[in-house]
């Protein structure tokens, strides 16, 4: 920016310094009594009021070129703005996402105590299935029990019939053999005592059949409500599955919130990205305009060089004609009077010309201002326009052929004065007897001149002061455009590590998908597991349930053909042990239920205990992260203060050096 704004400054400087060099020549080379140069200061009087319509036109350029500098830098407050909302809706996103990753947690612990309580449960169904086995082997064996016990009633039923036969025989032989009957009565007696014994045994094995089938029966009814506990149990393992799947569906749905959300931002970033660089790229043509009007404006300085050195000349010539003048002081008198008129109408019209050209000066003095500061806009400038750019140029180089027609006049005045010398000298020989009386009115005149010219040369030096302090609030202005280039220039700085950050902001964003994505996985693989043990479970229970009836079925109707005959006769006794079992059924199972009451009021206070502590470390948690978050930012505006101080240090030692080598 300093390598584009120095030249353009000494060639503002030299356009300021050619006015005042013009006007000190232009008052001090002032011919008292010349007739002719009324024609010249119209001339320039023309080619000043052409020189402010053309600056009038690049002064609505300039102001144009600064209406759309405006509303790009809105452009560029607003696309700021945008990205501090992004950022804000990033450390927003930040926080939900630490907050799903928390929630995520919790569920893997609750997923956790469920496979926890899914193993106690085939625990438990593996233990059932033991006891199931060795209640077959007891079945089994009290069966093979059973049988020899039919073997044995069987033999005696056989020895029976054989008894009776053998009365039948000892019937017949009553008469013959009475000996015999006598030990066939003591031989019945010894088995009759037998068949007693045997009878009691069989009753007392009935009697232990029946004590063992009531507490099958007990073991039963029991596994039967062990077995409604664990359905009811696992019916609020549904109820609990099926409120994870909701949260589950719940949290998906924020997460495609949140990824929507994210794709919103990123076509926001880079419609950002696109503009940033549209906005460089305009600022690069910017720059080579500001280039090639800077080669213009050098080119305009060397035309204007080259018609002070003609200016330079043609009063040298004014001089030349002075001294004539002062030399041939033999003009006639009425030559003289009618002069000493013109004169003076001429003098009158120089003062009104003088005030004129000041005014204009002054005005010129502005718009050198103005073109000052809407150049240090145009180098500033974001976006600019090719069409004013190209209306500039073509305005420049019709203002260079009016400099050009300018020149040609100037040469056709010079021959016009050199004519009208050659007139003079032959009117200067006609008049030589007139001298000496015009003499005296020519001195009186000469000191009047010289009165004014040194009244011109006070108001031409208090002119050159005015100009002096212009100069130098156009340097003051100078150097608040280079500090609003170097301010730009941070700016595109702060842009380009936003922009940084937005990227590192996005992949941070694909990780934490990736890593979603991996616990769906593994939440879905969970969930199948769940369901595959779900149906194992499902599936043994109705197995082992259908074995158990079955089991029940044969038991009940062998033991009802078999036993049929002995219940009747203990029917009173099977309904007190039947009560008093019953009795004793429902004490255990009172204890029972307030076992499992007071074990699930434990759980439920543990897991009360557990979100509380859980609820405090998030809210903590959140704390931390909103102090390390504000730490951050004042960190950052310190340093962002820092540089911005050692930035404006440095721009004013720079300016200081430069202030130093144009004083040199």
């Amino acid at each position: 920016m300093q390598k584009l704004g120095f030249p353009a400054m000494k060639s503002f400087d030299q356009l300021r310094s050619l006015p005042g060099s013009a006007k000190t020549y232009f008052f001090s080379t002032r011919p008292p009594q010349d007739s002719v140069s009324s024609g010249s200061f119209s001339n320039l009087k023309l080619t000043a009021e052409k020189l402010v319509k053309d600056q009038a036109a690049m002064r609505t350029d300039l102001e144009l070129a600064n209406c759309k500098l405006k509303k790009s830098m809105e452009h560029v407050y607003a696309l700021e703005e945008k990205l501090q909302s992004a950022f804000n809706e990033n450390a927003k996103l930040r926080v939900r996402q630490k907050e799903d990753e928390k929630l995520w947690r919790g569920l893997e612990s609750k997923f956790s105590s469920t496979k926890t309580l899914c193993d106690q449960l085939t625990e438990t169904l593996q233990h059932l299935a033991s006891q199931v086995q060795d209640a077959e082997k007891d079945k089994g064996f009290f069966e093979t029990k059973f049988n020899t016990s039919s073997e044995a009633i069987n033999s005696l039923n056989q020895q029976m019939r054989d008894m009776s036969l053998r009365l039948d025989a000892a019937k017949e032989e009553i008469t013959s053999r009475d000996k015999e009957l006598e030990e066939l009565k003591l031989e019945k007696q010894h088995k009759e005592m037998f068949y007693q014994t045997e009878r009691c045994g069989t009753a007392s094995l009935i009697e232990k059949k029946d004590a063992v089938i009531t507490e099958l029966e007990t073991t039963a009814a029991e596994r039967k409500l062990k077995i409604e506990k664990l359905n009811s149990q696992l019916e609020k393992l549904h109820l609990e599955l099926t409120t994870k799947e909701d949260e589950v569906i719940h949290l998906v749905s924020i997460q495609e919130k949140l990824e929507k959300e994210k794709t919103n931002v990123q076509l926001s970033s880079d419609e950002l990205f696109e503009k940033l660089v549209r906005s460089e790229q305009e600022v690069k043509k910017l720059d080579e305009l500001v280039h090639y009007l800077i080669a213009e404006l050098t080119e305009l300085d060397k035309k204007n060089l080259t018609f002070k050195e003609k200016f330079d000349k043609l009063s040298g010539l004014y001089d030349t004609h002075f001294m004539l003048l002062r030399k041939d002081r033999d003009l006639a008198s009425d030559r003289a009077q009618r002069s000493f008129d013109q004169l003076q109408g001429e003098l009158f019209r120089v003062a009104a010309e003088k005030e004129a050209l000041e005014s204009s000066g002054n005005e010129l003095s502005e718009k050198i201002v103005e073109l000052q500061n809407d150049k240090e806009s145009l180098i500033s400038q974001l976006s600019g326009v090719r069409c004013s750019a190209s209306q500039t140029i073509d305005k420049l180089e019709f203002e260079a052929k009016g400099l050009v027609l300018k020149n040609a006049e100037t040469e056709s005045v010079i021959s016009k004065l050199k004519e009208e010398i050659d007139t003079l000298l032959e009117s200067v020989r006609t008049s030589e007897d007139k001298k000496k009386e015009l003499s005296i009115k020519l001195s009186s005149l000469e000191i009047e001149s010289k009165d004014k010219y040194e009244k011109l040369q006070a108001d031409a030096q208090r002119q050159v002061g005015e100009l002096e302090t212009l100069q130098k609030e156009s340097e003051s202005h100078q150097l608040q455009a280079d500090l609003l280039a170097k301010e730009v220039n941070q700016l595109q700085t702060i842009i380009e590590e936003k922009g940084h950050l937005i990227l590192q902001c996005n992949e941070n964003e694909k990780n934490i998908n990736q890593q979603i994505i991996k616990d769906k996985e593994l939440l879905a693989t969970a969930e199948t597991k769940l369901a595959e043990a779900k149906k194992q479970y499902d599936l043994m229970l109705e197995s082992k349930q259908l074995e158990l009836s079955r089991h029940l079925k044969e038991l009940s109707q062998r033991n009802d053909q078999a036993i049929n005959e002995i219940r009747r006769k203990y029917d009173v006794e099977k309904h007190e042990i039947i009560n008093s079992e019953k009795d004793k059924v429902e004490k255990i199972i009172k204890e029972l239920s307030t076992k499992y009451d007071k074990g699930l009021s434990d759980c439920k206070e543990e897991s009360k205990r557990q979100l509380l502590t859980i609820q405090e470390e998030h809210s903590s948690r959140i704390l931390n992260i909103r102090e390390e978050h504000e730490s951050k930012e004042l960190n950052l505006k310190a340093k962002y203060d820092q540089e911005l101080r050692q930035n404006q240090i440095q721009a004013e030692n720079e300016l200081k050096e430069v202030h130093t080598d144009i004083n040199s």
